[in-house]
Parts: structure tokens; C-alpha cells; sequence
């Protein structure tokens, strides 16, 4: 097949769940711990009468994340109606931004800038527009989905909660890149303390996409970045073999299947003439310094300015992107090296080794609680750096015990053993894995030196000394 040029393009949607109210109305933009058409009033429902005033929480916020993007931000916003029937948008229309028809969006260009920890460089992306607008509700279809079901669920719980679109300009080079621009985009907004991304639904993507000689696709409501770059990889494969076939590519919106792995047509694509932009007569145009100022007045750091520091310590990209991926640990090593905590070991023992046990034995890495205490990494990386005790030492017999204990301050060592009967007793036992390691598995030799530590039995030992030990021993037979 040969390969053909395309065009990447973003739309994406994230909600501002840490915003504390919906955008027009006071009622809770943490929707989910509610009943159905509970969390809802005369507002979100759209019921005759009722007015929209805009909340300042959603408005800052939204402009804490333009600014982050080094935004064109206008002197003021200005909302407009976006026209269009679904029984899930009470007021047939939807109340947004637009930078068309007298509409003023939060921002009118800017840069999203992320990190390929692959490449370890930095990319970049032109933003098109940020525009802050209202969710619409839920629909749940009785059978799972609109073809096959009789009647369908609507829970107005999600109505109104802030929703901040961010528009890329087509020039995103690969599946790959759009996923990462999007992972790099949640955790910005995650250090400004606006969304939480792994809440179910707290963002969703639209994918427009298109090969050379062909009309532009969009692919619809992708509920995850790998769901992006699977969805994105599709496409250019089905787009560029009807291209190549000598077939035509129409302008559509599609669905992505995420259990079958492929994208499917839903409708036609619409036009914006279609949706009937106006500026919204209800709400009066919003100056937006007021607002960035008081949101700038609130501290925060991007994940860029968080990784600069780091590496200033000495820490390399590969450590500190491992470190910033995770807020709680990012923010914990700079808290211990700020009291005087050895910044190299510290940011190995957070960002590979206690994250790792954390992954492995199921807790939340995320949840800063679950972390050790900034005294704690102070004192273990000081045994380490005065040679105490050895890295491997610590990691094989303290890390584990502080994972049960985040809190322990006393670090201290069982008893030490002399190793050598332990590792003849192993090796007479496990001739299968030493006859692996003579035959070039490397993994045989962990597992040789997990044998030694187990019989152990908790008692202080190198692994790095048995390590040797055992080579030492398999070369002499």
C-alpha cells in the first residue's frame, strides 16, 4: 500500500469537574454521586422562564487553561446558541462559544505544547480556539444502543456542567502525537486543579481526519487517548485503500467501535450554517481580565515549568516525565528535596521503584495518601548517599514495609546474614534455572537471586552481592 499524506486534526472536550457548579446554575458539577435527575433545576433543565448567569468558578478556570497555552485572550467573551434537536439538550439549543456570527471564544489561538517521552523532545500544536459551553445530558439506550433499543434513558444530572472545548489546527503529524497532545493537555489541566481525567467521562475527543484526495471525517465521542490513536490508525488505513482503489472519501461523522476496532458511519457531517450561531440575547458580553486576573492569582505549575525544576536537580527527562505523570509524586519530591532530601535517589525511589510496587500490589498512584511522607524519603536517601546501606538494600527491604506503612520514620534493617549456604542450598535446588542462565536467559539469574532472598526469610541481604556470588559460583561448575 503506499502511504499517503493526511491531516490530523483535534476537537476536545473536557469537562471542568473540579469547577464546584455547573456553568449557568449553582447545582453540582460532580454529577456522578447523584441519583438520575437529581442534581438538576429550572436552569439546567432549560424549563421557560428560567435565565443563565454565568459562575465565576467555570469562568477562571477556563482561562487559567488559555493562559497556560500562552492564548490570545479577547477583552471579553461573548456566548452564542448552537441550534440543533436532541432529546438530551432541554432547550434545543446548545449555549457555547464561537469565534463566528458575534461569538467570542476564551481564546483565539495559542499553542499546545507536550512532551514525547519517547524522543524525549518537546512538540508542538497550534490551537485553533478554546471555547467554555454547556454539557448537554446522558442518554442510556435500553439495549446499549440506538439501533437495536425500544426506548432510551435521559439523565439531566450532566446538563450545564462546564465543558471546555479545545480546537487543534490540522497539522498533528501521527496517531501517536495526537495521543500524547492529548495526554499532556489533561495533565496540564489536572496541575491547574481543573479537571480530574480519570473520572469516567470527564473528557472525550473528536477526531477529524483526512488523506490526500480525499473529504474530511469526522470520527465522534472517543472515550480515551488509545482509543484516539487506535481510532486515528483506522481510519487512515480504510481512508487511504479507498483512495487507492480508486474509490471517494465523503464528508462524514463516524463512530468509533472500541470492541471491534473499527469505525462506523453515523450521519452525514453537518455544516456550521446548519446550527444557526447567534450570540445569546440572555447573557451580556464578560470582560475577561477581572476574571484571569483573580485566576492567575491562585498558584500553579504546568507540567513543563514542574519538569525544568526537576531536571535542574539533576534528574534526567526519562526520571522526571516518570515523576510529573503522576501529580502526587512530582509534588512529593519537590516537598523532600526541598528539606533536604537527596534529589537523584529520591526521584528514582518515587518515580520507579515504590511507583512499581504501588502498580503491583493494586493501590491508588494517584492518591497522594498512598505515598510516603517527604521525612521518610529524607532519611532513606540520606542512609543511601552516606552508604548505611546500599539502594538495593532499601529497595528490597524497606520499600516493600513502607508500602504498608507510609508513615514509619525509624529506617532500619534486620539483622544481616552471611549469604553463601543460602545460595549453594538455591542453587542444588533450582538446577533448571541455572542451566537457563548457563544457556543465556538472563531471567533466570533474578530468579536465582528471588530464591536466595525468600529463604531469607527478611533478614538484611545484598541482592547485588548475591548476584555476584551466584555468578561467581556457576562459573567454578
Amino acid at each position: 500500500m503506499i502511504r499517503l499524506k493526511y491531516k490530523i486534526g483535534l476537537e476536545i472536550h473536557t469537562q471542568l469537574t473540579e469547577s464546584k457548579t455547573k456553568l449557568f446554575c449553582d447545582c453540582d458539577s460532580d454529577y456522578r454521586k447523584y441519583e438520575p435527575n437529581t442534581n438538576v433545576c429550572p436552569i439546567c433543565l432549560g424549563l421557560p422562564g428560567a435565565l443563565p448567569v454565568p459562575r465565576r468558578n467555570p469562568l477562571k478556570l477556563a482561562l487559567a487553561v488559555a493562559d497556560s497555552f500562552d492564548c490570545q485572550i479577547p477583552e471579553y467573551m461573548v456566548f452564542t446558541r448552537k441550534h440543533y434537536f436532541y432529546p438530551d439538550l432541554p432547550k434545543n439549543y446548545q449555549i457555547t462559544q464561537y469565534e463566528k456570527a458575534g461569538g467570542i471564544p476564551v481564546c483565539l489561538k495559542g499553542i499546545l505544547k507536550f512532551f514525547d517521552p519517547d524522543k524525549l523532545i518537546w512538540k508542538s500544536v497550534t490551537l485553533r480556539r478554546m471555547n467554555i459551553e454547556e454539557d448537554p445530558g446522558k442518554t442510556e439506550y435500553s439495549e446499549g444502543n440506538i439501533l437495536l433499543s425500544e426506548f432510551a434513558y435521559l439523565d439531566y444530572n450532566r446538563s450545564g456542567v462546564p465543558l471546555l472545548e479545545i480546537v487543534t489546527e490540522p497539522e498533528i503529524e501521527t496517531p501517536k502525537d495526537a495521543r500524547k497532545a492529548v495526554e499532556y493537555l489533561l495533565l496540564t489541566m489536572e496541575y491547574i486543579g481543573a479537571i480530574n481525567p480519570r473520572l469516567e467521562g470527564s473528557f472525550r475527543v473528536d477526531a477529524n481526519i483526512s488523506v490526500e484526495g480525499g473529504e474530511r471525517v469526522e470520527v465522534k465521542n472517543i472515550g480515551s487517548t488509545l482509543d484516539l490513536e487506535k481510532a486515528l490508525k483506522y481510519e487512515i488505513f480504510r481512508q487511504s485503500k479507498i483512495v487507492e482503489e480508486g474509490g471517494k472519501i465523503r464528508r462524514e461523522t463516524r463512530h468509533w467501535d472500541s470492541i471491534r476496532g473499527v469505525t462506523k458511519p453515523l450521519r452525514s457531517k453537518e455544516t456550521e450554517e446548519e446550527y444557526l450561531y447567534f450570540p445569546d440575547p440572555d447573557i451580556p458580553a464578560i470582560l475577561t481580565k477581572p476574571l484571569l486576573v483573580e485566576a492567575k492569582s491562585k498558584e500553579f505549575y504546568t507540567p513543563e515549568r514542574i519538569m525544568n525544576k526537576i531536571t535542574m536537580y539533576g534528574v534526567t527527562q526519562k526520571i522526571a516525565w516518570s515523576l510529573i505523570t503522576v501529580k502526587p509524586s512530582a509534588e512529593l519530591f519537590l516537598e523532600s528535596v526541598r528539606i533536604g532530601a537527596d534529589p537523584r535517589i529520591t526521584a528514582r525511589i518515587l518515580a520507579v521503584d515504590y511507583k512499581g510496587l504501588m502498580k503491583k500490589s493494586g493501590k491508588n498512584i494517584h492518591d497522594k495518601n498512598n505515598w510516603p511522607k517527604k521525612e521518610v524519603l529524607k532519611e532513606i536517601s540520606s542512609l543511601i548517599r552516606n552508604k548505611v546501606y546500599t539502594y538495593d538494600e532499601i529497595k528490597y527491604n524497606i520499600l516493600p514495609k513502607l508500602l504498608e506503612n507510609n508513615e514509619i520514620i525509624n529506617i532500619s534493617l534486620p539483622e544481616k546474614i552471611e549469604p553463601s549456604n543460602l545460595i549453594i542450598t538455591v542453587l542444588n535446588e533450582e538446577k533448571k534455572a541455572v542451566e537457563d542462565f548457563i544457556s543465556g536467559k538472563k531471567e533466570a539469574l533474578d530468579y536465582l537471586v528471588g530464591q536466595v532472598l525468600k529463604k531469607a526469610k527478611g533478614k538484611a541481604i545484598d541482592p547485588k552481592l548475591i548476584r555476584k556470588i551466584i555468578e561467581i559460583n556457576i562459573k567454578k561448575s
